[in-house]
């Protein structure tokens, strides 16, 4: 399978199994979240747009994007939410589409992609498998209260907004627990590691 999709809810720990499988791997990696945050900051075509759909103050008066503005925009608004994911969606696909499909071509070698929204835009097509990293709620809500500052009411309607945990399982070929230490969660990409190599 030299093309996987990693995917899952917010603060369920995907960025830390990107990076570390796509080591042990020597796999080429695709973050979308990180491919977002360059979009809204240096893609002046996407700036033009979003300040022309939601105005000035969706960015900082150093030119970086004020994600917590386009948040609360979206988070009960789905014209604006959709305005905003067909402004950056398509722009993502560009970026990790072609490496998808190359590498189903190519046995020996692996490409990563990170994708929170994989099955909720149908994407789970374009690649061989897909490996779900999850976490019990009351945890997930905790790391994100904790380490993105986010009040309950926040993480909430974060993850009200994405597909739950369940069908996210159910629909993957592997599935990562993350409701220990990150210690617990590099063990098991290992072992996911040493599988993948193997087969």
């Amino acid at each position: 399978m030299p093309s996987l999709a990693i995917t899952g809810s917010i603060g369920s720990g995907k960025s830390v199994v990107l990076h570390t499988l796509g080591e042990l791997l020597g796999a080429k990696t695709f973050s979308a979240d990180k491919e977002n945050r360059l979009l809204l900051n240096e893609d002046m075509k996407v700036k033009e747009l979003i300040l022309s759909h939601f105005g000035r103050a969706c960015y900082r008066s150093d030119g970086s994007a004020d994600r917590k503005v386009l948040f609360d925009l979206i988070k009960e608004n789905l014209k604006a939410r959709s305005i905003l994911e067909s402004i950056l969606h398509p722009r993502l696909q560009v970026s990790w589409k072609p490496a998808a499909e190359k590498f189903s071509q190519e046995p020996a070698s692996y490409f990563l992609a990170e994708i929170p929204l994989l099955y909720e835009k149908g994407l789970e097509v374009h690649f061989d498998g897909v490996i779900a990293v999850g976490c019990s709620d009351s945890i997930r809500q905790e790391r994100l209260q904790r380490l993105r500052s986010l009040t309950a009411a926040e993480a909430s309607a974060w993850l009200s907004m994405q597909a739950s945990q369940e069908i996210k399982i159910s629909k993957s070929h592997y599935l990562l627990w993350n409701d220990g230490s990150e210690a617990q969660l590099l063990q098991q990409t290992h072992l996911l590691a040493s599988h993948l190599l193997q087969a």
